[in-house]
């Protein structure tokens, strides 16, 4: 594991602690109301919260040539919506995070097409303007994450590296479990193990142990796997994994540094970028995080890739 850091001006701010009531109340619930409480906790958890577009999430979309993915299983099939800009260079795919849409990577996408990349990117189900997931508009998983991520890929494939944020990360591991095939990835503010993250959440707001093993028995059943399969090291140590850059900022309030050290430490030849001052959201929009996944992906990509025109 190679290590690099470099800082910005700004801070990021903290977010506000739930209140001692809120905390009472999740401590009750998992005393008196285990079951009601239990689906409360999970409804919460798997509920992604709604980001709004911006002006140059704005312009970035209207740039982009738009298209429908499908993603099968689960009943019905369900359309993601995909956007693409450029027309020659090795693709690259972008996998926004927890509530968050394409429309986001306006900072990185400009850097990558400037520096002779073509760019994919997609919203994933239950997320921005695709449709709403098995369990409707409001819920959402790490799992529909990934199986949005592999239908936007083969859609407008082949994807020669994958570029994703906060829970893409997860959802990226997923993904190359399941044998997607690039060259590199680059995984930014990502959570390590979903299993500790939903355990932190869960204490953060004042529900128990037995809460949180009742939630993750309940929806094992309907994501298809077990919770200990969302450990995103793991996917490192039992499998190849293609060349990685992991960044992460130390004043991340919403994914901790350490999830990201641990990510590269786990994958052979990862590299780890630290920052600091970008959070979790503004890192998104730093030029110089920017500037370094396009020499990361100059590196790693396109030599490999430089003997052959790509088109669209």
């Amino acid at each position: 594991m190679q290590a690099v850091t470099f800082s910005p001006a700004q801070r990021n701010p903290q977010p506000a602690r739930p209140g001692r009531w809120q905390r009472f109340q999740w401590q009750a619930g998992s005393l008196m109301l285990p079951g009601t409480t239990a689906r409360a906790l999970e409804r919460l958890w798997f509920t992604p919260p709604h980001a709004p577009l911006d002006a140059d999430s704005r312009r970035f979309l209207d740039a982009a040539r738009g298209s429908w993915a499908l993603v099968t299983g689960q009943g019905a099939s369900r359309r993601v919506r995909v956007y693409r800009w450029g027309n020659h260079g090795p693709l690259v795919l972008l996998a926004h995070g927890w509530g968050g849409h394409a429309g986001q990577w306006h900072a990185v996408g400009d850097a990558l097409m400037a520096a002779g990349y073509r760019v994919a990117a997609y919203d994933a189900l239950s997320h921005g303007n695709s449709d709403a997931g098995a369990r409707g508009a409001a819920q959402g998983s790490v799992v529909e994450m990934s199986r949005s991520l592999l239908a936007a890929a083969w859609h407008v494939g082949p994807v020669h590296a994958v570029v994703a944020h906060s829970m893409g990360g997860p959802a990226t591991a997923l993904a190359l479990r399941e044998g997607l095939p690039v060259h590199a990835t680059v995984l930014v503010s990502s959570p390590a193990d979903m299993p500790t993250a939903f355990s932190s959440f869960a204490w953060h707001l004042g529900a128990g142990p037995d809460l949180v093993a009742r939630v993750r028995r309940n929806s094992e059943q309907w994501l298809g796997l077990p919770w200990s399969a969302l450990n995103v090291p793991d996917v490192g140590r039992t499998r190849p994994v293609p060349r990685t850059l992991v960044i992460h900022d130390r004043d991340d309030r919403e994914v901790r540094w350490e999830d990201g050290a641990a990510i590269a430490g786990a994958w052979p030849g990862a590299e780890l970028v630290t920052t600091s001052g970008l959070g979790h959201h503004r890192i998104l929009r730093d030029d110089g995080v920017a500037t370094h996944i396009a020499a990361f992906l100059d590196r790693e990509v396109a030599p490999v890739t430089r003997e052959t025109a790509y088109a669209s």
